[in-house]
C-alpha cells in the first residue's frame, strides 16, 4: 500500500479545545486531529477544501500511545446537490459523522448539521461510498470516528 497522503496542516486538539469544526459531542477526552482535504476537481475550479476531524475509535485494537496518522481518501464519489439548493445555501456547511474502519470503509453515517435535508442527504450518500487509506497507529490500520465538514 502506498504511504498516506501528507496534508498541509494537522491540528491536534481535544473535543472542547477547538479544531476545524464545532463540538457535536462526538469526541470526548481523546486527542482530536483535524486535516483539510483538497477537493478541487480541475485546475480551473476554486478549491473547496473539506474539513476532516478524526480520533481513535473506542475499542480499537491500538493503544493510544503512538502517533495517529490521518486517513486519506482513495476513492471519492461527488455528491449530486441540486444547483438551486447549492446556491441558496452558499456559505453554509454540512457536517457528517461516521465511523471509518481499519479496512478504509465508512459506516454509521449520520448528519450532525445541515441547512436542508435535501442538501445533506446526497452528501451523506456520497460519503458512505468513499474508500480511504485507513488511519494508522504504530504502522497498523486502525478504526477512527470522523466528522466531515462540507462547505456549500
Amino acid at each position: 500500500m502506498a504511504p498516506q497522503t501528507p496534508y498541509q496542516l494537522t491540528i491536534v486538539a481535544t473535543a472542547s479545545s477547538g479544531g476545524g469544526l464545532q463540538d457535536f459531542g462526538v469526541f470526548e477526552n481523546e486527542r482530536v486531529y483535524t486535516v483539510y482535504i483538497p477537493m478541487q476537481r480541475t485546475p480551473q475550479e476554486e478549491d473547496p477544501t473539506w474539513t476532516l476531524q478524526y480520533a481513535l475509535a473506542s475499542g480499537s485494537a491500538a493503544t493510544s500511545d503512538g502517533q495517529l496518522i490521518a486517513p486519506s481518501p482513495v476513492i471519492r464519489e461527488w455528491p449530486q446537490i441540486p444547483a438551486d439548493l447549492e446556491k441558496k445555501y452558499s456559505q453554509r456547511q454540512v457536517v457528517v459523522y461516521a465511523m471509518l474502519g481499519a479496512d478504509g470503509k465508512i459506516s454509521h453515517v449520520s448528519v450532525k448539521q445541515t441547512p436542508d435535508v435535501h442538501v445533506s442527504e446526497p452528501i451523506a450518500q456520497a460519503l458512505s461510498k468513499w474508500i480511504f487509506r485507513p488511519a494508522q497507529m504504530n504502522n497498523q490500520p486502525v478504526a477512527v470516528k470522523i466528522l466531515v465538514g462540507v462547505p456549500l
